[in-house]
């Protein structure tokens, strides 16, 4: 995810031209599906351990239902036409607008997951729950091609972001919640392969499922006929879904055989920047593109760099993050009650910033 931002960022527009660049892009585009279908599993891992207190609507659901609000907060903080309350107040020009309702992953992510947790205290029932899971992904995938074509521009402004990429988001419902969704599934499969002890059999099983997902999903685009208007396989085809979807479960099984070769410590990188994740993606959005605030470095390199250069500021970007989330993990685990002092002292001094800043 690092990489992606900042070479996409940076990189000269000549050398997007090149077909390692296309390529790459490719490539980089595994890496939100990704992020989706871990966040998915996560809600997995949670229903697992809580599914009785979420049930009975004890205080672990409303712990969790305010981290979700908490993330969507961030997720728009982030596109603010400027980081003062005084300017906002004093825009006049509505398309200044657009970009803060732009909805990318953050928001995605936090919206699937409160209508899963939702979905789930309706129904009760764990199998039922999975099985509307299944029948609403599919829903999203297959629909997809059709809600983002629709003309929106009379609907409301904040919800329009989240049917379509029409108006600057990158991450509209259809179909990306679809990934997080098939992460829960999977992630649900998966606990319940690992209960049995047949989790062999199950990483296998996921394998023949992915590989058999990319090749129908190809053969399939090969054929002359398609039931969408303006077919586009690079946009929302339930195709390029499935063929993604079927590379992140392949990772999926990769990263379980090096994690059963290699006995994977608990300060891992992995582990570490999964517990840090929503810290590490904030902040090194900040430092790339640095939105309202006025260093990034897109502001200070722009798109002129190389791929070496690019990707020494990546490797420097990542040992940066790492320092800091270790630094956050350790002190969370030393004293839990100090590093809520820090949080909530950082997070007050943003929001005065926000408050008093006039320019």
């Amino acid at each position: 995810m690092i990489e992606t931002h900042v070479v996409n960022a940076l990189l000269r527009p000549d050398l997007k031209d090149e077909v390692f660049f296309k390529v790459l892009t490719f490539i980089n585009g595994l890496v939100a599906p990704s992020f989706l279908f871990c966040a998915g599993f996560a809600l997995a891992i949670i229903f697992q351990r809580k599914w009785e207190d979420y049930m009975s609507l004890r205080k672990p659901l409303w712990r969790y239902l305010y981290r979700l609000l908490f993330i969507i907060v961030v997720g728009y903080s982030l596109h603010l036409p400027f980081f003062s309350l005084t300017r906002l107040r004093s825009i006049t020009d509505d398309r200044l607008w657009i970009s803060f309702y732009q909805v990318d992953t953050l928001q995605t992510i936090a919206v699937t997951l409160i209508l899963l947790v939702l979905l789930a205290i309706v129904i009760r029932r764990r199998n039922y729950f999975i099985g509307a899971a299944i029948f609403i992904a599919m829903g999203l995938i297959f629909t997809a091609p059709v809600v983002r074509d629709m003309d929106y521009s009379v609907s409301a402004v904040w919800l329009r972001s989240f049917l379509t990429t029409q108006f600057k988001s990158q991450f509209p419902l259809f179909p990306w919640s679809a990934f997080l969704i098939g992460g829960t599934i999977f992630g649900y499969w998966f606990l319940a392969a690992k209960e049995t002890g047949s989790q062999k059999k199950y990483i296998k099983n996921v394998t023949y499922l992915a590989v058999a997902a990319i090749i129908i999903s190809l053969v399939a685009e090969l054929q002359p006929i398609t039931f969408y208007p303006n077919h586009n396989f690079w946009r929302a085809s339930p195709e390029f879904f499935f063929v993604r979807f079927g590379l992140v479960l392949l990772f999926m099984v990769l990263l379980w055989w090096y994690e059963q070769k290699r006995k994977v410590r608990a300060i891992s990188v992995f582990t570490l920047f999964g517990r840090e994740s929503l810290l590490v993606y904030v902040v090194h959005l900040l430092i790339v593109y640095g939105y309202t605030y006025e260093w990034s470095f897109v502001r200070y390199f722009g798109p002129t760099l190389n791929y070496f250069s690019s990707f020494v500021l990546f490797i420097g970007l990542i040992a940066g993050m790492y320092l800091m989330a270790f630094v956050w993990d350790r002190l969370k685990v030393w004293n839990m009650k100090a590093a809520k002092i820090v949080e909530v002292v950082v997070l007050s001094a943003i929001v005065l910033m926000f408050l008093l800043k006039t320019t």
